[in-house]
């Protein structure tokens, strides 16, 4: 049989590790007895803490304790890690029988010693009288643990530590998950509920490895093995689901995150069912394995786009580098790799804690870069915007100014065509009224002639004068009513030419006996560039409505002069009665009959086409009057005519 060393205990030894001081042995049938075990050669020292990884074997521990007399009789024994499913300790009494004290997450809790998260049997030892304790551990976890006795006020002080330590890292997951939960909720970022989730998963983790949740919940056993192998198994398919959401794969490599994702899940679910199918261990060993290798590729991943200068990469790298490493000491510890210590140990718990840290930082730093992004682009969206609706208010103020344009267009369009109407209804008017007349003492001439065959020749050439003058007449008003069609008519071309306007004039005089006109010349030039058709029109019409408005006695009075630009000025004089001051201003207007045309023939043209030939030529007409002393018209010709597009290419003599 193997000998272990003999533990003393003293007073001031509060706290005792028996690692060292303890001997072991493997029940691979996990059917031994104590008394079997008690009897056993097959015990080995065990030099450090027990570490043998995932075993299904009964570990049996034998240690040999002793108190000193100044030391208190009750003692305080810790068995570490709080998922041992069978954990059985057996003392001897003074007769040879062995007592048995039971614990692990198979039985309630409420059977346990002591409420705590870990295994804590009380053990009451005699002074200075060696006794040995066996302790046999049975798990489907990892078969770990460290044997320690303490006094219990210093176990209770320890406790209170620990649980300051927990209630901090506790604290940092809750701080984390309240962070990201609301942070998610606000932003509605992806990447912060898959955080959320991911910080959920690893808080309960720590939770259920730790004991926590089975000491406050009083749950235990398959319950419990349930929740946290489902846990480790699925943590490889939410580990990835967060790196490619913070590593923005969808946009970067679809391929690859459709690939990471896909196998994920499958990987999980396939542990997941190993573990409820065959045996706990056949899916939480693999998975655990393969948590190792996986992380590393969700590691190596990062660090490729780090290279590559995708800047979400550098942070996530370093963050979950950190947790990494801190889970691959705890699964060499579960192993078996490695030796257990605080680093091994709390590795996990001081990765996680950091790795929050940093990827809070991360996601919050992400957020914020990509709010600045959203700033700055709604500035550009903006500017463009107002850039374009300065556009488009100018546009339609542009459109309003054309359509008001437009609306003063057709109002004038509107206005030319009421006044056309209103024109062609006073011409029509004018010409049935006027040639009414005419038409009607022509006809009756024409019947008293008929009637009279044999009348005296005096009357029938009365009567055929009767019949001249109203057929001419009727060619003055059908002539002037042609040469306004012409004038207004923008197709028409203008003939300027040289023309004699002295002989012009005489010829224009010669229409009417020579007593009726008096004409004087006053050095007018020898010639004038005209359209000489049209000023003799215009001189017709304005010596016609002299003779109109004169008495028959009264020759009109025509001065003839020379202007200084070689044009000439053609006064007009008779002796009516003068045009009232209400309607001078309108004499020159189309179809306009003062009050004393009234009776008289006339259509109301003759001034109008002076005025508007006088236009044509660059001239003008105008009129003085006086009542009782008759009217003067004045037409002025320039020597040098505008010529308008209406006028000929070139001039052509055109003499009368």
């Amino acid at each position: 049989m193997a000998q272990a060393q003999t533990v003393s205990l003293r007073s001031n030894a509060t706290r005792v590790v028996l690692d060292g001081s303890m001997a072991w042995l493997q029940d691979d049938s996990t059917h031994m007895g104590i008394s079997e075990v008690a009897a056993s050669p097959r015990f080995k020292p065990l030099a450090d803490e027990l570490n043998l990884g995932f075993t299904p074997a009964a570990i049996w521990l034998r240690v040999e304790v002793v108190r000193a007399p100044s030391a208190p009789q009750q003692w305080l024994l810790e068995v570490t890690n709080p998922l041992h499913d069978d954990l059985r300790l057996y003392t001897r009494a003074s007769d040879g029988t062995f007592t048995e004290r039971r614990s692990g997450d198979r039985m309630e809790r409420g059977l346990w010693e002591m409420d705590y998260r870990q295994t804590v049997f009380k053990i009451d030892l005699q002074a200075q009288a060696p006794q040995t304790l066996w302790l046999r551990l049975q798990s489907r976890h990892y078969l770990s643990a460290q044997v320690l006795l303490w006094q219990p006020e210093a176990f209770h002080q320890a406790v209170r530590t620990e649980t300051l330590f927990y209630g901090l890292l506790f604290g940092v997951y809750l701080a984390a998950l309240v962070f990201h939960v609301f942070f998610w909720r606000w932003t509605r970022e992806p990447v912060s509920g898959w955080y959320s989730f991911y910080v959920a998963c690893n808080a309960l983790i720590v939770l259920l490895a730790e004991g926590y949740f089975q000491q406050y919940s009083q749950w235990g056993g398959q319950l419990t093995d349930l929740m946290i192998g489902s846990l480790m198994c699925g943590m490889i398919w939410c580990s990835t689901m967060f790196a490619v959401v913070q590593l923005d794969l969808a946009s970067l490599l679809p391929r690859v995150r459709r690939l990471l994702v896909n196998s994920s899940a499958a990987l999980s679910a396939l542990f997941i069912a190993l573990m409820l199918g065959l045996d706990y261990q056949a899916g939480v060993l693999p998975a655990q394995v393969l948590s190792l290798a996986w992380g590393l590729l969700l590691l190596a991943l990062p660090l490729w786009l780090w290279w590559r200068g995708h800047a979400p990469a550098r942070f996530f790298a370093l963050a979950f580098g950190v947790f990494l490493a801190g889970s691959v000491l705890r699964l060499a510890r579960s192993l078996g790799l490695v030796e257990p210590s605080l680093l091994t140990n709390y590795g996990y718990q001081i990765g996680s804690v950091i790795h929050m840290l940093m990827m809070s930082l991360a996601i919050s730093g992400r957020y914020n870069a990509v709010k600045r992004e959203k700033f700055s682009t709604q500035l550009t969206v903006n500017k463009l915007l107002e850039e374009q609706i300065a556009k488009r208010i100018a546009s339609l103020k542009q459109e309003i100014r054309r359509r008001e344009t437009l609306e003063v267009e057709l109002r004038q369009a509107l206005a030319v065509e009421q006044k056309a109407r209103q024109q062609q209804r006073d011409f029509v008017a004018m010409v049935s009224h006027e040639f009414r007349t005419p038409l009607a003492i022509i006809n009756t001439s024409v019947h008293h002639v008929a009637q009279s065959l044999d009348a005296a020749q005096s009357r029938t050439l009365a009567r055929c004068g009767n019949i001249k003058d109203s057929v001419t007449r009727m060619v003055d008003l059908m002539d002037d009513y042609l040469s306004l069609d012409r004038m207004e008519d923008d197709s028409q071309v203008l003939h300027f030419g040289p023309c004699d306007i002295g002989q012009l004039v005489r010829d224009v005089l010669a229409q009417w006996p020579a007593e009726r006109a008096e004409l004087h010349l006053d050095a007018p030039p020898p010639s004038l560039l005209c359209d000489w058709k049209l000023v003799r029109v215009a001189l017709h019409n304005l010596v016609a409505n002299g003779l109109r408005h004169s008495p028959e006695r009264a020759p009109l009075h025509i001065v003839l002069s020379g202007l200084p630009d070689g044009g000439v000025r053609i006064e007009v004089k008779d002796a009516g009665s003068g045009i009232p001051d209400d309607e001078i201003n309108r004499v020159f207007q189309k179809y306009f009959r003062g009050r004393g045309a009234m009776g008289k023939p006339g259509a109301g043209l003759g001034l109008y086409i002076v005025q508007h030939i006088a236009e044509l030529h660059g001239g003008s007409v105008n009129v003085h009057s006086e009542a009782g002393q008759g009217s003067c018209f004045v037409l002025s010709l320039p020597g040098q005519p505008v010529l308008s597009r209406r006028s000929s290419d070139k001039l052509q003599s055109t003499e009368p």
